[in-house]
C-alpha cells in the first residue's frame, strides 16, 4: 500500500507503521440522583432580585472606593513632588540671600580698609616719624658714601594731564568735584573709618 499524503506519495508503507486506534474503556455516568423541593423552600423572585441588587452594590462601593483611594494616593503623591521642588528652590533662595549678604559684607570691608588707607596717608606726616626715629631710636641721616642713586627711566613716570586747551566750563566742573569729594571726606568722622 502506497502513502497517500506528503512527498512520500510513491513510496511503499510498512505493515508496521499502520496506527492502529488506542481503544479507550468507555466510563460509566453516575446515575442522577433526584430531589424534589417544596416551592417554600426555593427563595422567591423578589429576593433574588434584592441579594443580587446587594451584591452589586457591594462590588461598584469597592470600586468606588478603590479608584478613591488610589485618586488620594495620587493626589498626594504630586503634591509631596511639588513640596520637594518647592523645598529645594527655597533652600537654593535662602543660600542665594545669604551669599548676597556676604558679597555686601566683602564690598562693605573693602570700603572701609580703603577708607582706612586714606586716612592714613593723609594723616601720615614723614617729619614727625622721622624726627622720632631720630629721638627715640637714634637714627641718623645718612652720610654721602652711604646715598646710592638709582636712575628710574622716563617711561616708568606717571605722565599728569596738563591744563593746555582746557574749558572754563570744564575748569568749574572739576573744581566743583574736587569741592564735592573734600567736602564727603571731612564729614567722614574717626568711628566711620573702623577705628
Amino acid at each position: 500500500m502506497y502513502e497517500s499524503q506528503g512527498s512520500l506519495a510513491l513510496k511503499k508503507r510498512r505493515a508496521d507503521a499502520v496506527k492502529r486506534p488506542i481503544l479507550k474503556p468507555v466510563q460509566k455516568k453516575p446515575a442522577l440522583k433526584t430531589r424534589r423541593i417544596s416551592t417554600s423552600e426555593t427563595p422567591d423572585f423578589q429576593q433574588q432580585m434584592q441579594e443580587r441588587a446587594v451584591s452589586i452594590r457591594k462590588s461598584l462601593l469597592r470600586k468606588r472606593l478603590r479608584l478613591m483611594s488610589s485618586t488620594v494616593a495620587l493626589v498626594l503623591l504630586v503634591a509631596g513632588i511639588f513640596g520637594i521642588i518647592v523645598y529645594r528652590q527655597a533652600m537654593i533662595l535662602e543660600m542665594n540671600f545669604h551669599t548676597v549678604a556676604m558679597e555686601r559684607e566683602v564690598n562693605s570691608k573693602r570700603e572701609e580698609s580703603s577708607q582706612i588707607r586714606e586716612w592714613l596717608a593723609q594723616n601720615t606726616n614723614l617729619d614727625l616719624i622721622r624726627q622720632q626715629a631720630m629721638t627715640r631710636v637714634g637714627l641718623q641721616d645718612p652720610a654721602r658714601s652711604q646715598v646710592v642713586n638709582v636712575y628710574i627711566p622716563d617711561t616708568d613716570r606717571i605722565v599728569f594731564h596738563h591744563d593746555v586747551g582746557m574749558d572754563d566750563s570744564d575748569e568749574i566742573y572739576l573744581s566743583d568735584v574736587v569741592s564735592k569729594i573734600e567736602a564727603y571726606f571731612k564729614t567722614l568722622t574717626v568711628s566711620q573709618r573702623g577705628e
